[in-house]
């Protein structure tokens, strides 16, 4: 039994010794720290997220975050005399031979008897990228489907995010902090949506915090003409009800209530089950559930990457526009009405209602649809104060919108 304990021990993939080029200590806020054997997943995600753009593909290692090449595709980018199809068709010839080099490379390093210092300049190079990884067989699982992948830097959709935050961040602290939970955890719409509003993934989550239908509809409004998931306040709201629900369901812990946002309280706890921990860094490792992919297993380290960068920003980024934060008053709906209607109403025009309320559909300011009963709308302050000022206007307003 020892000398079997012994031996996996050897064999398992020995990553503590690795310090965090970023962050030294470990500790990113008061409250979040990076777990022992999480530094390469964090350290891959920061560089993902400030210091490589849209025009850097990483060939990379999905399961230790080692980086085989970085390739330039600005002179693709630049030739703007192809189309974008024509483009993508040239950037993905060029990544399929990059990927032929490295797994060429990988095959021969696993059957290899040569000593690393006879190795030429190209494989050693290789070899060396393993040299944290223990196990005899770590070229050849390094080959298997799937390992050896694709991501695009998001240095400029970071950047963005960041400006588009700071429109939101006060209020969602805010909110955050009423129901007693960590601010950080509001930088969670950089992983999911990078602060967009009208964010619509392949699977149709939407908004800021990527609520899906379903989960969105346990709390929040969700129909066609008026989808609160689209709203970044009522949201936000309905993420830290989720994440306090989560945190409280898998043992008070951040890192699996975290994680639980992309891959469901659950599945979380069926994780937590089959590894006999809570540890995030042993179910990363030891998992094997069918749903548990890239995404769930790298959420956690892009959370704290995230927290980084956003921490880090004025260093990391130039001329990053803030946004000011949106004074408002808010009005519900008592009936369904026309989006005309509101304007004259509230004495505000469409563009505004619009810009203060991406719950509403493009259909109910195309006229095609109503807002519903119930909707939360925002109104500019200075307009909802001017309202509030002319008391007759007042009653007969509340025929219709109720203020709050």
């Amino acid at each position: 039994m020892y000398l079997l304990a012994l031996l996996m021990l050897l064999s398992a993939p020995n990553l503590h010794s690795y310090t965090s080029k970023y962050v030294s200590n470990g500790v990113i806020t008061e409250n979040f720290s990076i777990p022992n054997g999480l530094e390469p997943a964090v350290d891959f995600w920061i560089d993902v997220y400030s210091k490589y753009d849209t025009n850097n593909v990483i060939i990379h290692d999905s399961d230790y975050h080692i980086i085989y090449e970085i390739i330039d595709t600005s002179d693709i980018d630049a030739m703007n005399y192809f189309s974008d199809a024509i483009k993508q068709e040239i950037i993905d010839s060029r990544i399929i031979s990059v990927q032929k080099k490295y797994k060429d490379a990988l095959k021969k390093l696993s059957v290899s008897h040569e000593k690393p210092d006879d190795l030429d300049q190209f494989l050693y190079s290789v070899y060396t990228k393993f040299n944290d990884v223990k196990g005899s067989d770590k070229f050849v699982e390094a080959c298997r489907p799937g390992r050896m992948r694709v991501q695009k830097g998001q240095a400029s959709s970071f950047k963005k995010g960041i400006e588009y935050s700071s429109k939101y961040l006060p209020e969602m602290e805010r909110a955050f902090k009423k129901d007693n939970l960590p601010v950080e955890l509001t930088r969670i719409p950089f992983v999911e949506s990078y602060f967009d509003t009208s964010a619509v993934s392949k699977v149709e989550a939407s908004g800021i915090w990527q609520f899906m239908k379903g989960t969105g509809g346990e709390y929040l409004k969700v129909k066609k003409e008026y989808d609160e998931r689209r709203d970044p306040v009522l949201s936000t709201q309905a993420a830290a009800r989720l994440l306090k629900q989560s945190y409280e369901y898998l043992g008070k812990s951040w890192p699996l209530a975290v994680t639980a946002y992309n891959h469901g309280m659950y599945g979380m706890k069926k994780a937590s089950n089959s590894v006999g921990s809570r540890d995030i860094v042993k179910i990363i490792r030891e998992y094997k559930g069918d749903k548990f992919g890239f995404a769930s297993r790298n959420f956690y380290a892009e959370f704290l990457a995230a927290l980084y960068v956003e921490k880090h920003h004025q260093d990391l980024f130039e001329d990053v526009n803030h946004m000011r934060p949106s004074n408002y008053g808010v009005v519900v709906t008592v009936r369904p009405m026309n989006i005309s209607q509101l304007e004259l109403l509230l004495d505000v025009d469409k563009a505004e209602l619009k810009q203060y309320n991406p719950a509403l559909s493009k259909k109910i300011f195309a006229g095609e649809a109503v807002v519903p009963e119930g909707a939360k709308l925002r109104v500019p302050i200075s307009r909802f104060k001017r309202l509030l000022s002319r008391t007759e206007v007042v009653k007969g307003i509340t025929n219709y919108v109720k203020f709050i």
